[in-house]
């Protein structure tokens, strides 16, 4: 899967000589040879695969494309995280919450009977900013120093196209992070303010509504402004 734009700054080449490159290895040899396996991968080790094979890592985030429990699959190959060294963490579909069009731009290799997806180090990033920890900041720095990517202005187009994630969380969930977040990030990296509701919300709605083919929305209605 292959993008032909501005993106292509990533080659998506994978250094299987690293802590996460080593653990898919044993990972995918313990699995049964009798099928074609396929998983993705996201949270930090597709930077360490990548971009820095020196990223610091303490696991590899994964879910089965066909959304399985991989649990007790890593838990047979003697990865799981009760093992005391670099492990596997299986999620699922839902575990990854990125922008909506992120598969297009991931690259896909095949390691001996598996396909593994690496999301674009955009979509890793987004994926980060639900939490937006020390570390997760770090690897906006450490991204930004190696590739000189995203850009202010780069990655608040990016966020347009995730612009669900800056919708209210359902009562069962933890207040949305995503918002104080992104002004965060926007403080730290960029040394400046964004108004998420006039430069994302907005312009995301009004890209939406001319696909469906309907007139953009009112800005100022969108806004709240009177």
């Amino acid at each position: 899967m292959n993008s032909t734009n501005a993106l292509d700054w990533w080659k998506g080449e994978v250094n299987w000589d690293t802590p996460a490159g080593r653990a898919l290895r044993q990972f995918v040899a313990s699995l049964p040879g009798d099928r074609r396996w396929r998983f993705t991968l996201y949270g930090s080790a597709p930077l360490q695969l990548t971009l820095d094979p020196f990223w610091l890592s303490a696991d590899v985030d994964l879910f089965s494309d066909d959304d399985i429990d991989l649990g007790p699959w890593v838990a047979r190959a003697g990865l799981a995280k009760q093992s005391g060294h670099f492990y596997l963490e299986p999620g699922f579909r839902l575990s990854f919450r990125t922008a909506a069009g992120w598969g297009i731009r991931a690259k896909s290799v095949s390691l001996d009977n598996a396909v593994i997806t690496i999301p674009h180090p955009f979509d890793i990033l987004i994926g980060k900013l639900d939490r937006l920890d020390e570390k997760d900041l770090a690897a906006f720095r450490r991204v930004i120093e190696l590739t000189g990517h995203p850009s202010a202005s780069e990655f608040k187009h990016e966020l347009q196209n995730a612009v669900d994630l800056f919708r209210p969380s359902f009562d069962e969930e933890s207040a949305n992070r995503y918002p104080d977040n992104t002004r965060r990030l926007w403080r730290e990296l960029w040394q400046s303010e964004i108004d998420i509701r006039r430069e994302i919300v907005a312009p995301a709605l009004a890209r939406r509504q001319q696909g469906y083919g309907e007139p953009p929305p009112d800005y100022k209605r969108v806004l709240g402004e009177p």
